[in-house]
């Protein structure tokens, strides 16, 4: 690769004398047009650039990607489309597209607040069932019944056309979080675009309608009524803790995040509740992940015993300024340090600081057990409940919890990207973020684009998402009980 960038910085220059620094172009009749982007054609390459370069050298997974994929030849590929991109939209299409290439669940393009995009949502939002697609919520004037099962858009089976046009803005192949994330980006395009959607109604009447893209926001006051605990007895909310009784044997806990230091909430006022009852269920299905501080107290605090080694890492050793400087040739910025020298290890592609094959550093890697991290410890089932959605710490904490003897994991497969990701700023004013090292779970499983298979796996019914019920979660309690009564006896 690096006689390759030499040559695309040739190009680079070149192109750089053609275009000048001017914002107007020159077209055959010989009229002067401005052009329409919010940012010059030398940012944009450059951010292209940028992507391309610092991707080549700190990217954690280019071993787990397909032998004949071909880096370069893509940065070739999306080059033209970036120079010429007409508007801000397909500048940052192509950019989010390139970056999706990569097929890492964390990894990212956030464009310049600059950029004026043209996009709007449609006027509802969707949940994917097993690849059957329901409505959950609309705005009050739309004319389609929640629940209602989308079938066609565009006369093509809903999914199909779904995929055809929007997979390839979404980098995680996990499934089924590949296909739900898809569904997301479906409902976001060109403001004013109007399709052709066909309806299937929870009465069994079909709806042709056409509906554009034109609301502004996602959030819409219709909704399916969903499962709550209006009538249950609220015992915390305390961000990112939401605990509510069950019954009096079992305890409910939502965890929406693992960001910050929420360990001391878990430990001062969490511990103290759950303690009163026999069996606790935690419900990760919609956090995306944080602090793994926070996700190991609360697995220790069920365990006498020290914690499995959480997750192994070879790690690319991220730090933007050693690009380009790590060369002896340069003394201005070449000192022989330690730095220098991991980042010259970087720019000779020993990824991981080894010269040796992924697998066979990870079979000799050890890791020890954390120490205690808390004094706490219950013994008492519990189950966790994970779904497409739990990502990154929150999958860590499933595959660890999945190794001690207590935890029961049900839902969905989980997201399938975790480990430590770096947010790299861009020329042009915008970032894109990008997994610098691998991740493996305790045993030693791959996490990317493989996620944490539950012991129990469960979707949604249709049936339970129309009548507000929460499949999965009556199906945890079931197995709560009954686990508790196998240990009382009772």
């Amino acid at each position: 690769m690096i006689g390759m960038g030499k040559k695309l910085f040739a190009i680079l220059t070149a192109v750089f004398m053609l275009c000048g620094c001017a914002t107007e172009m020159d077209v055959p009749q010989g009229e002067k047009v401005v052009e329409q982007c919010t940012k010059p054609v030398e940012l944009r390459v450059a951010a292209l650039s940028e992507v391309w370069s610092t991707a080549q050298y700190y990217y954690g997974y280019w071993n787990q990607m397909p032998e004949d994929f071909d880096w370069d030849v893509k940065y070739q590929e999306f080059l033209p489309r970036v120079m010429n991109a007409e508007t801000d939209d397909e500048y940052v299409d192509a950019m989010r597209e390139f970056v999706a290439l990569l097929h890492d669940g964390h990894t990212s393009f956030i464009p310049a607040s600059e950029y004026q995009l043209n996009k709007a949502y449609l006027p509802f939002d969707l949940e994917d069932l097993d690849g059957r697609l329901f409505l959950k919520a609309a705005s009050r004037d739309y004319e389609v019944p929640l629940g209602s099962e989308l079938l066609e858009v565009e006369n093509q089976p809903a999914l199909d056309y779904i995929l055809e046009n929007f997979e390839k803005y979404v980098p995680v192949l996990t499934e089924p979080a590949h296909r739900s994330q898809t569904v997301r980006e479906f409902l976001k395009d060109e403001k004013g675009k109007k399709i052709n959607l066909k309806w299937l109604t929870p009465q069994g009447e079909v709806l042709d309608i056409k509906t554009g893209y034109e609301t502004s926001g996602s959030v819409y006051l219709n909704q399916l009524k969903t499962s709550t605990y209006s009538d249950k007895k609220l015992l915390l909310k305390s961000s990112p803790y939401f605990i509510y009784e069950v019954n009096e044997d079992v305890v409910y806990v939502e965890i929406s995040t693992f960001s910050g230091q929420s360990f001391h909430i878990y430990e001062e006022r969490v511990v103290p509740i759950l303690d009163q009852y026999q069996g606790v269920i935690f419900d990760i299905r919609n956090n995306a992940g944080g602090n793994l501080t926070n996700a190991l107290i609360i697995l220790q605090s069920f365990s006498d015993a020290p914690i499995p080694h959480g997750y192994y890492n070879l790690g690319t050793e991220f730090h933007s300024s050693w690009v380009p400087y790590a060369n002896e040739a340069d003394s201005v910025f070449y000192s022989g340090s330690d730095l220098n020298q991991r980042a010259m290890r970087m720019i000779e592609h020993e990824y991981y600081g080894e010269n040796a094959d992924v697998e066979t550093i990870l079979d000799e890697m050890e890791g020890e057990p954390y120490p205690i991290l808390t004094n706490y410890s219950m013994d008492k089932p519990a189950i966790i409940l994970t779904s497409q959605f739990s990502a990154s710490t929150s999958e860590t904490f499933a595959a660890t919890a999945k190794l001690l003897d207590n935890f029961t994991l049900m839902g969905l497969k989980t997201y399938g990207a975790t480990g430590n990701n770096c947010r790299v700023y861009l020329s042009d004013g915008s970032a894109y973020s990008l997994s610098v090292e691998q991740s493996f779970t305790p045993d030693k499983q791959p996490i990317w684009n493989h996620g944490v298979q539950p012991d129990i796996e469960m979707w949604t019914t249709p049936e339970d998402l129309l009548n507000g019920e929460d499949t999965v979660l009556n199906a945890a309690i079931e197995t709560l009980q009954r686990q508790i009564k196998e240990r009382t006896g009772e």
